[in-house]
């Protein structure tokens, strides 16, 4: 069960793809996420797959209090800030919610979304 959730919804790069894979992130929000964070610790994580680790329930009430839209397609995929594709990266009992992808050619954001911390 979602216990509580950080709304953050803040631009944390902004460029080249090739110059975020070597950059960190350490989010300031007052709970403990273990460290850092990377580009792999969520990259391969598709925010869809994050249904199938924490249940219908917990997943739901990510998307309404996160305000993530679906595109409706046949892979049913979220989308974030800028109309971007949603990942995430889970630490213990958080899951960190991040938008990312092309925004123009050659252009990448990545958008920090939010925290989410669960009971289980």
């Amino acid at each position: 069960m979602i216990t509580k959730y950080i709304k953050v919804k803040s631009l944390v790069f902004d460029g080249s793809e090739s110059e975020i894979l070597n950059r960190s992130i350490i989010p300031d929000i007052g709970i403990n996420i273990g460290g850092t964070i990377q580009f792999n610790d969520f990259a391969n994580n598709s925010f869809e797959d994050l249904r199938h680790i924490i249940g219908n329930d917990d997943f739901e009430s990510i998307v309404k209090t996160g305000g993530f839209t679906s595109d409706g397609g046949f892979l049913d995929l979220y989308k974030g800030i800028d109309n971007l594709r949603l990942y995430f990266c889970k630490r213990g009992d958080v899951i960190v919610v991040f938008a990312y992808g092309e925004f123009q050619p050659t252009r990448y954001k990545l958008y920090l979304e939010g925290f989410w911390v669960s009971s289980h």
